[in-house]
């Protein structure tokens, strides 16, 4: 596979390259299945044996990730549920569970859920999506979805570097970081909505009228 992969690659010239690795980052946000951070540390492999730049790679990658989440943002924010619910395929994707969870996020957290959402492999779509849903400001959008796939993708494309013609073992890591990651958040917010209901459940035991 990786002699196959710098066969491949010797035949094509490096900015097409880069405009694949770029388009590849924008596809994994606007399609989820797609599987967006294997793309960026194949780059890194390939920056690995010399055959692209680290800053071609980087810069690629990460403006189409900024691209990607800007444009699901613009749809959820001015085409809105009437487009996600017109066909069964996208309503399967962007259950309304995962929209309102989402929606809990950003109440819980606020906009540093945007500066988290690279961080969250299989929700970063519903995350922009929620945040044009929910009209949050498009600058501060912007800032932190760029900051987000800046530092995710220099940590991704430095380990793949150092780790070189072993790319598929941080791919194998960074899929088990992701169900760890996301267990540990389902469990905090179980606990917060746990410890939430039992501040606002009335005493009954107490009684300032019974003697």
């Amino acid at each position: 596979m990786i002699d196959y992969l710098e066969q491949l690659f010797d035949r094509i010239p490096p900015l097409v390259t880069y405009l694949v690795l770029g388009f590849s980052a924008f596809l994994e946000n606007v399609v989820p299945p797609i599987p967006g951070d294997t793309v960026v540390i194949l780059g890194a492999y390939l920056v690995s044996i010399d055959r692209l730049s680290f800053w071609g790679v980087y810069l690629s990658t990460t403006l189409g990730s900024l691209a990607g989440f800007m444009t699901m943002y613009f749809i959820g924010r001015y085409l809105g549920r009437p487009f996600i619910y017109k066909k069964k395929s996208r309503a399967r994707i962007f259950k309304e569970s995962r929209i309102r969870k989402a929606e809990t996020w950003f109440g819980k957290w606020g906009l540093w859920v945007i500066f988290a959402n690279r961080f969250l492999s299989g929700t970063r779509s519903v995350i922009s999506l929620a945040a044009g849903l929910f009209h949050l400001n498009a600058l501060y959008v912007m800032l932190l979805a760029f900051l987000s796939a800046s530092i995710w993708n220099a940590l991704i494309i430095t380990a793949g570097i150092f780790v070189g013609s072993n790319w598929p073992l941080i791919s194998t890591i960074i899929v088990r970081y992701n169900q760890v990651f996301l267990v540990l958040l389902a469990a905090v917010l179980i606990i917060y909505f746990i410890r939430r209901r039992r501040r606002q459940r009335p005493d009954s035991d107490f009684d300032p009228d019974n003697d």
